[in-house]
């Protein structure tokens, strides 16, 4: 009381506010307090150290939101009214989603912009903030709730292309489709032609809310495009349109083996070897061409390899496979696109599985990886005479004949 009574005689003279010495008091007990809670933790963090504790700060990252109206949007959808469904599917969301694709933080605002049902049940699209370790500003990661089952999901990044697109069910026969302010149409079950080219039907799916529901078997081949005009019936080249359940691609590549040869090689069945492709024209790229034409249908995946020769008639062939079966083309000597090749399935394993026989006389193209054939004995492909039924095959030194 000493103090304060000093201090209060030493201001007497001074204009100052009513209570202004018991503040000042008061200011100094805080900071010395201060001070001593500043001592006891650096004591307590030595201490943990020193026990092997590991003290840790309570995270308070700072809320942000990503540029996408789905953040903060209405539920869609026609169970958008089930609070309970959509809270059961925020739970799932949060307990079970797993994020990669450099993400370095996720925001709290995940929140269900679409709630409906489907032939599998109720489904949910979900929408989250995020950061990203590349890019500046928030991204968006989205995906799908099925039950209890994180279907898919992917981050979009802000000026990048979106799938949209999410398959599941007990027998994978749901499809949940964002139209992202296009048209979506869907097609299954390609037909091929007497002209040996493919041919779809294409169909406009209904939206709702912006998101469509379609049913389709896997062995239907089912194919979704967005657009903003549908596909010809016989347009099976929109591919840059073509959007795919990021998830499938990613399944297909790990659990279904490659249906063909496995072949990475060029391989020439006639002894003219020069040049190389006939002409200038976009037509020597044969994968492609077909492709372009019309003669292989969505989703082929071509090998590396590839049968040429230049054939008795000055034409060039060239053959390869997609899907583990034989297509290819016929070019006359310029260049110019003749005709498409299409043969029967190329089964690994069996002796000589490349084998075309090539219209208008010009003979059998022949093909079997490291090995001998006939009787010129070519490394790898012959080209076979007209009426060639039978070719003698040398495989590691041992020769068979193998009917053709």
């Amino acid at each position: 009381m000493e103090l304060k009574e000093a201090m209060e005689a030493a201001t007497a003279e001074l204009d100052v506010r009513p209570g202004f010495v018991g503040d000042v008091m008061a200011g100094a007990r805080r900071r010395h307090t201060r001070k001593l809670l500043s001592i006891t933790a650096a004591v307590a963090l030595i201490a943990g150290v020193m026990t092997g504790v590991v003290l840790t700060r309570s995270p308070s990252p700072e809320p942000f939101t990503a540029a996408d109206a789905r953040l903060t949007a209405a539920t869609g959808g026609d169970l958008s009214g089930k609070t309970d469904l959509i809270a059961q599917s925020l739970a799932a969301w949060k307990q079970k989603t797993q994020v990669g694709g450099g993400v370095t933080e996720v925001s709290t605002d995940a929140h269900v912009f679409w709630m409906g049902n489907t032939p599998s049940g109720p489904a949910a699209l979900v929408a989250q903030s995020v950061r990203v370790a590349h890019a500046k500003d928030p991204q968006t990661l989205v995906g799908l709730v099925h039950g209890n089952v994180v279907v898919g999901q992917e981050i979009v990044l802000k000026e990048g292309r979106e799938e949209g697109i999410y398959r599941f069910g007990a027998d994978e026969s749901t499809y949940v489709v964002l139209s992202l302010g296009r048209q979506v149409f869907w097609s299954v079950n390609p037909v091929r032609g007497p002209d040996l080219r493919y041919s779809r039907v294409w169909w406009q799916a209904v939206l709702s809310d912006g998101v469509a529901v379609v049913g389709a078997k896997l062995e239907d081949k089912a194919v979704f495009v967005r657009a903003d005009a549908a596909p010809a019936d016989g347009d099976v080249t929109r591919v840059g349109e073509r959007i795919t359940p990021r998830e499938e691609t990613g399944r297909q590549k790990a659990m279904v083996p490659h249906p063909g040869l496995g072949w990475t090689d060029v391989m020439w069945a006639s002894s003219r070897q020069e040049p190389a492709k006939p002409g200038q024209s976009q037509d020597k790229l044969v994968s492609e061409d077909v492709w372009r034409r019309g003669y292989v249908d969505y989703g082929t995946e071509w090998p590396l390899w590839e049968v040429r020769a230049w054939l008795p008639d000055g034409r060039f062939a060239v053959v390869t496979e997609a899907n583990g079966e034989l297509v290819g083309a016929l070019y006359q000597p310029d260049g110019t696109f003749d005709r498409a090749l299409t043969g029967s399935l190329a089964a690994k394993g069996t002796p000589v599985p490349v084998r075309l026989v090539l219209p208008d006389g010009q003979g059998t193209l022949l093909a079997d990886r490291n090995t001998l054939l006939g009787p010129e004995e070519r490394e790898h492909a012959w080209l076979a005479p007209p009426g060639t039924t039978q070719v003698a095959v040398m495989r590691n030194g041992d020769t068979t004949t193998v009917p053709l």
